[in-house]
């Protein structure tokens, strides 16, 4: 008998498997009357999937060009996340305002070129606005952690640069896309942001971050100094390479000045969350002896501990057999029914707005024989699924009636 409802309750599970899953983003903006721009300034949020329905708090990744970044950085957070290649993160875009996003940046000389960017040279403006006004009211509309990525894209990367150097505790991860060239240049005549760079780093030995620079291969066609000044950046960085502190310059060939931006975030994720450290096989994890939910949770404890905030297993793990829902079927399927219990528990901890969770969790007491409490997991099941519109209410439904006859059995 007990075999018998062990299958039944499989069964079901695969049906919950194959539910529609939420899997777009919520878009927020908000508007600043900024005191130290003097102008209205624009900020786009994008949530992680689910966070409505979570507790978690997540890092934020802010960029600095909207048009151009926003959309194609959301995405690849997205993918990456869902495949646990690095954590769900909420990405924030400075939208364009009245003036022009160099009025914003300092005003470097290029040394290649033999002049002045004309660059505005109010970074520091810029610089209050998001310490002393964006922050803030993230901080205090959104669950975050303090983990935070600036990236600058060309004109822009002179600002996330500039920051680096004078003000490095604001950001943890900087990355300067299609800058290779600019890390040539520097804030007078013969001096480059390389040297200003190590002069920080060997002014303050507590620097705790990401810093990443990369250019496309076709820039050295109109920048051949390129390669001279990426080779330079990683040679003369490399004695302040630490666990706390890491730094990389690179060329991707055969890209050009914008082309590098897609693959150049990728490989820029894959810097600060390196995939030799995130992949997870949670089927291994649950073979190796102990506790499945225990040797999950010392996982993400090591990384937490690394990265300095608290890190969570992705639940939804899209297209894969490979997630905390189907590891649930597999302990079920070994009989290891408690284990199950406690990891779909941990997951309505995470998710208590997640009809899904609840259902599972369900489904995992009602195997264990536990009724009654199984009854009251599909009733906030229910109960949510109503809610949201969800197509599973009918099964949820369908197995809270089974339930309740069985009780009055």
């Amino acid at each position: 008998m007990k075999n018998y409802i062990i299958i039944i309750s499989l069964l079901l599970i695969c049906r919950v498997k194959g539910q529609l899953i939420d899997n777009s983003n919520d878009i927020e903006t908000f508007e600043i009357e900024s005191k130290f721009l003097k102008e209205t300034q624009n900020v786009k949020v994008a949530l992680p999937y689910g966070y409505h329905k979570s507790t978690k708090s997540y890092p934020i990744i802010l960029i600095l060009d909207h048009q151009l970044m926003f959309p194609t950085m959301t995405a690849i957070v997205n993918q990456l996340s869902s495949t646990s290649r690095m954590p769900e993160s909420i990405v924030v875009a400075i939208t364009e305002g009245n003036k022009h996003r160099t009025y914003y940046a300092p005003d470097l000389y290029d040394n290649h070129k033999k002049r002045s960017y004309g660059y505005g040279n109010h970074q520091e403006e810029f610089k209050m606005f998001l310490e002393k006004e964006v922050f803030p009211k993230l901080a205090s509309t959104y669950r975050t952690v303090n983990f935070k990525t600036l990236i600058g894209f060309s004109p822009s990367s002179v600002f996330t640069l500039d920051i680096f150097c004078k003000q490095p505790k604001l950001f943890q991860a900087y990355i300067a896309i299609a800058s290779g060239n600019i890390i040539g240049d520097g804030y007078v005549k013969n001096k480059n942001l390389i040297d200003a760079i190590e002069s920080s780093l060997a002014h303050n030995s507590s620097h705790n971050a990401y810093l990443y620079v990369v250019s496309g291969g076709k820039d050295l066609n109109d920048h051949p100094d390129i390669k001279d000044n990426i080779t330079s950046f990683n040679q003369r960085l490399s004695p302040f390479i630490t666990n706390k502190f890491k730094a990389k310059a690179e060329i991707i060939d055969g890209e050009g000045h914008t082309d590098v931006l897609l693959p150049g975030l990728i490989k820029a994720m894959d810097f600060i969350f390196p995939k030799e450290r995130w992949v997870v096989d949670y089927i291994d994890i649950i073979n190796t002896s102990g506790n499945a939910k225990e040797n999950i949770d010392l996982f993400y404890n090591n990384l937490s501990q690394e990265y300095g905030f608290t890190i969570y297993p992705n639940m939804n793990r899209l297209y894969s057999m490979n997630c905390i829902k189907n590891i649930g079927n597999r302990l079920l399927g070994q009989k290891r029914i408690t284990e199950t219990i406690e990891l779909y528990r941990y997951w309505t901890q995470l998710y208590p707005s997640s009809s899904t969770s609840h259902a599972y969790l369900g489904l995992a007491l009602k195997v264990a024989g536990n009724k009654k409490e199984s009854i009251k997991s599909y009733e906030k099941a229910i109960k949510i699924a109503k809610q949201e519109s969800n197509p599973e209410l009918i099964t949820y439904k369908k197995s809270l009636e089974e339930l309740e006859q069985n009780i009055k059995k």
